[in-house]
C-alpha cells in the first residue's frame, strides 16, 4: 500500500501544517507551537506520537536531538504530490505580473524582462532558455549574394522565428549558383525538416551530380546556420542575490558550489532537457525536482521547477525557478505558469 493511503487524514494535515509552517517561519516545529499556530485540538502529546510516526516514515527529520522537526525532501515530495493546494495570485501580484504585456517586442527583450519579474515575485533564481532553434523546422532559406564569396542567409522557422547571417565562404559564386543551391536546399525542407536533420544529410547521404561539386560550400552554409543557432541557445539567468538571502544558503560552503553551476550554461540546459525525460510532474506542465531528485550534487539542497511556453501550440522553451528546498510550491508554481502564460501570448503576437 502506497504512503498516501497508509497515511490517516490527521497526519495529512499534521504533516501539511509543518511543511507550510516551516516554508513561512524556516524554524524546527515542536508540539506546543503547532498546537498554538494552527488550532490542533489534539494534546501536545499527542502531535508529539504523530510526528514521531511521520519522522518514522521518513517525511520528517530532527536537525539535532532538542530540535523540533523539520520536513525531510520525501516530505516535501508528498506534499507536492497530494497535500499541495492550489495557490491563486493576489491582485497586487497578478498586476505585478502583467509588467510583461507592455515590454517590447523581441525575443531577448521578453525572456529578459519574464525571468525578472518571476525572480522578483518568488525571491527565486529565475531560469530561462530561448526557443530552441536546432530541433525546429527550417520553413525557407534565402541566399542574398552582396559581393564576392559574402552573402546573406536569411532563414525562416517553423515557428515564425527569423534569422539572419553574413557568410563568408571559401570560394567566389555567381548569383545562379547561390540561386542552384537555395534552390537545392528549400527542396530538402520537406516534412519539418530540421537543422539537426538537414546538416545529417548534407554530411551524410550522396548529392546529385549538379550539386556534387558544391558539397563543401553547402557545408559551409549549413555550418554558419547551425553555429547561429547554438549562439542563440543562451541562458537567462536573473535573482542569484535571493539565494543568499536564504538561512540555507548564508554561508560560503553551501552557496558556492550552486553560484559555480550557474555559471556553465551547458549544465542549465542539460537541467531544462532533464524536464522532457522526467515523470516528477505536478500537472502537464510543470516539472518539480526536490533536493536528491536533482542528478546535480550541487543542486540537492535545491528545488528546481520548471514549466514550457509554447509557440504555435508547440513547447519551444522553457522557464524555471530554482530555490531552497523550502521552497513556496504553491505560488512558484502558480506564478511559474502565470508568467510562462504571458510569454506565449507575447511570442504568439511577434510570430502571428
Amino acid at each position: 500500500m502506497s504512503l498516501e493511503y497508509r497515511l490517516t487524514d490527521r497526519k495529512k494535515a499534521l504533516l501539511s501544517a509543518i511543511i507550510r509552517d516551516y516554508i513561512t517561519h524556516g524554524e524546527p516545529l515542536g508540539s506546543r507551537t503547532i498546537v498554538k499556530r494552527h488550532g490542533f485540538t489534539l494534546s501536545p502529546a499527542t502531535i508529539r506520537n504523530e510526528m514521531a510516526e511521520l519522522e518514522e516514515a521518513g517525511l520528517l527529520y530532527q536537525p539535532h536531538t532538542s530540535a523540533g522537526r523539520i520536513p525531510s525532501h520525501k516530505g516535501y515530495r508528498f506534499f507536492v504530490d497530494y497535500l499541495m493546494e492550489a495557490y491563486l495570485p493576489t491582485y497586487e501580484e497578478q498586476q505585478f505580473l502583467r509588467r510583461l504585456e507592455q515590454t517590447s517586442k523581441a525575443i531577448d527583450a521578453i525572456l529578459a524582462q519574464a525571468i525578472r519579474i518571476i525572480s522578483e515575485a518568488t525571491h527565486g533564481i529565475a531560469l530561462a532558455e530561448p526557443p530552441h532553434l536546432r530541433q525546429n523546422p527550417l520553413r525557407a532559406i534565402h541566399i542574398i549574394p552582396v559581393e564576392g564569396n559574402t552573402m546573406v542567409l536569411n532563414l525562416l522557422f517553423g515557428n515564425g522565428i527569423r534569422r539572419q547571417s553574413v557568410l563568408q565562404v571559401s570560394q567566389s559564386l555567381y548569383a545562379d549558383v547561390l540561386t542552384l543551391l537555395s534552390n537545392y536546399l528549400n527542396a530538402q525542407l520537406n516534412q519539418g525538416t530540421s537543422l539537426d536533420a538537414l546538416f545529417h544529410r548534407l554530411a551524410t547521404v550522396p548529392l546529385e551530380r549538379e550539386i556534387q561539386g558544391y558539397k563543401d560550400i553547402l557545408l559551409e552554409m549549413v555550418s554558419e546556420i547551425y553555429a547561429q543557432a547554438q549562439r542563440d541557445e543562451k541562458v537567462y539567468l536573473s535573482g542569484t542575490s535571493h539565494l543568499l538571502r536564504e538561512p540555507e544558503f548564508q554561508s560560503i560552503e553551501s552557496a558556492f558550489p550552486i553560484l559555480q553551476f550557474l555559471e556553465q550554461e551547458q549544465s542549465i540546459h542539460q537541467l531544462f532537457h532533464r524536464c522532457g525525460e522526467s515523470h516528477l510532474q505536478k500537472s502537464h506542465h510543470v516539472y518539480c525536482f526536490i533536493g536528491y531528485e536533482n542528478s546535480y550534487e550541487e543542486l540537492q539542497n535545491c528545488s528546481f521547477v520548471a514549466t514550457p511556453y509554447f509557440i504555435d501550440t508547440k513547447a519551444s522553451g522553457m522557464i524555471g525557478v530554482l530555490g531552497p528546498t523550502r521552497m513556496d510550491y504553491p505560488k512558484v508554481m502558480a506564478l511559474l505558469q502565470t508568467v510562462a502564460g504571458n510569454i506565449t501570448t507575447n511570442l504568439s503576437q511577434l510570430f502571428s
